[in-house]
Order: C-alpha cells, then structure tokens, then sequence
C-alpha cells in the first residue's frame, strides 16, 4: 500500500473457530473504504495486513478487479481469499 492510506483493523473471533476482520482503509487522495477479511485464528497481523494491500492494490488498476461475491461472465482464477471491499 502507499504511504498516504491508513489501516485500521477490528478483529471478531466466531464460533467455527476462524476470524473475521474488518478494516477500515482512508486516504487523503482516494474515497475510504471498509470490508471484511475471514481468516484461520493462527493467521498472523502481517499475512492479515499483506492480504489487504493486495487487494487495495488491485483496486487501483480497475481492469484486473471485480466484486467476487457478484455476478459475473469474466473467468477468472478463483482464489480462497474471502474479502469484500466496500467505498464509504
């Protein structure tokens, strides 16, 4: 992530034994975000925090990402990571 976006996570432990995280990005250049991230409890903060760089990244070159959780013809490779992303 560029040094001018901020993280800020708040972590949930459910009863299936994961965690669900979820994270606030802010920016002075870009519109706020917030999402989830449902992670194994023995993920550690910076594979958390190396996850949603990841995905901030991608949302930055808007011809590579796409809401998985909706509809869509485009094939791609499907990935376990389970994160959605929202603009505030």
């Amino acid at each position: 992530m560029r040094s001018d976006y901020k993280l800020k996570l708040l972590s949930k432990k459910l009863k299936s034994g994961k965690c669900q995280i979820k994270f606030y990005v802010s920016s002075d250049t870009r519109k706020s975000m917030y999402g989830y991230l449902l992670t194994e409890s023995n993920t550690t903060l910076r594979e958390v925090v190396g996850r949603i760089e990841h995905k901030v990244k991608s949302l930055e070159s808007a011809g590579q990402y796409y809401q998985s959780h909706l509809y869509n013809l485009a094939t791609r490779n499907r990935s376990a990571d389970q994160i959605l992303i929202f603009n505030n």
